[in-house]
């Protein structure tokens, strides 16, 4: 038995609690993962748009000069 703030706690609860624990650490790491896999798509994505929006604002860019010198 373990004395706790709220009284006496059975070894036995003591180990469920823990391994409640330990299972819920380990989904927050897996998710934790995810959001990072996540992230780095959605990074890679930005990057890609970024170099479009690049592309079509020089291609404007450049229409616009051969139409003011014409």
């Amino acid at each position: 038995m373990l004395l706790a703030s709220t009284g006496v706690i059975h070894k036995s609860q003591q180990e469920e609690k823990s391994a409640l624990l330990r299972c819920k650490i380990e989904e927050l790491n897996n998710n934790t993962v995810l959001l990072i896999a996540q992230a780095e798509t959605l990074i890679q994505e930005s990057k890609q748009l970024s170099a479009r929006i690049k592309a079509l604002e020089n291609a404007s860019t450049k229409a616009s000069l051969r139409l003011s010198t014409h």
